[in-house]
């Protein structure tokens, strides 16, 4: 890796393929509190092996507007990454549905 920043980037694009192409259809389905917990497990599992790699360094990560160090720039990407994914698997499940319908 080049940068920290590709590190984790990698870390939680790899963990968020893996989430919702094949966990969470498995595990949540359309079930949106199996979702929030599967979903702060993923999150959970970013942070840990972010965590492993830069805990203590005092390495500092660039978020275009600010630097901030390696648990910020976790989190925020993870959302930021997260967030297209979110959508598709909401419409693909009918999470939002109504029950009048």
């Amino acid at each position: 890796m080049s940068s920290p920043e590709q590190f984790v980037l990698m870390v939680n694009a790899v963990i968020l393929i893996c989430a919702y192409f094949v966990i969470y259809p498995r595990f949540a389905g359309s079930d949106q509190n199996r979702l929030a917990i599967n979903d702060l497990i993923a999150n959970a599992c970013a942070l840990l092996v972010v965590g492993l790699n830069f805990w203590g360094s005092g390495e500092r990560f660039d978020l275009l507007i600010t630097e901030v160090g390696w648990f910020g720039f976790t989190v925020v990407t993870f959302l930021l990454m997260e967030l297209p994914l979110f959508v598709w698997y909401a419409r693909r499940h009918q999470l939002f549905r109504s029950n009048d319908e």
